[in-house]
């Protein structure tokens, strides 16, 4: 069986909902019933997004790149980033890391285009919304992507980093977020909305929506556990 490493912290509140949904997962999957082989390397979140937020790709594909040598130092077999942000550099990552790289955007990717739908939005941080390379694959697959306004972006990304990545849910905020989803139904006509940000689950978690809701930390999980299975 495929020892998994995860580079997490990046939120800390979304590193334990990958282990706890991982392990689950793997143990509803197990013959044996046994939990999952894997090890958990943390890095800076704050550094991390620094680098994003100032453009330094090259800083920080080197600075993840000394967390997965470390994952692979441990003895992991595969590697994943627990988080959709530092994913803007996950293709020089993968050429340079000496095990494989999952990402989280092509099971994500793959799980809209089977369900037909072609216009999505995308919320996650301000960063990920307005990047390209997380819309890039949806667009090759035929699938248009709109992000809210830039008010609206600001909003979510504050959110995100000062009540989500500490596990705090208010529900102020999601009556608010929850009203910028419906007005891009009516505006923009979404199909469905893209959770491009790890920590969106917790606040979201068993929620129904007027659209269909695509997890990427959903299928990025189901993505591992998948690889782990394989023979």
């Amino acid at each position: 069986m495929r020892k998994l490493g995860i580079l997490g912290g990046m939120g800390p509140e979304s590193t334990l909902l990958y282990y706890k949904e991982i392990a689950s997962g793997f143990k509803k999957r197990d013959k044996n019933g046994y939990f999952p082989a894997l090890t958990i390397e943390t890095v800076n979140m704050y550094e991390m997004l620094d680098f994003c937020k100032t453009q330094q790709y090259e800083d920080l594909s080197n600075y993840l790149l000394q967390g997965i040598h470390n994952l692979e130092k441990a003895g992991a077999d595969f590697a994943v980033l627990a988080s959709n942000t530092p994913h803007v550099v996950f293709d020089i990552l993968e050429k340079r890391a000496n095990i494989p790289l999952l990402s989280i955007v092509e099971p994500s990717c793959r799980a809209v285009k089977a369900a037909g739908i072609k216009k999505t939005a995308w919320l996650g941080t301000g960063f990920t919304m307005e990047q390209p390379y997380f819309k890039k694959l949806f667009v090759e697959n035929g699938i248009q992507v709109v992000v809210p306004h830039e008010k609206e972006r600001m909003f979510i990304d504050r959110v995100i980093a000062k009540e989500l990545e500490f596990g705090i849910v208010k529900e102020d905020s999601k009556r608010e977020i929850d009203s910028i989803i419906k007005r891009l139904i009516a505006e923009d006509g979404i199909e469905a909305v893209i959770m491009g940000c790890t920590e969106l689950p917790l606040m979201y978690s068993g929620e129904v929506l007027p659209v269909p809701v695509f997890d990427t930390l959903k299928y990025h999980i189901q993505g591992i556990l998948d690889y782990m299975f394989e023979i």
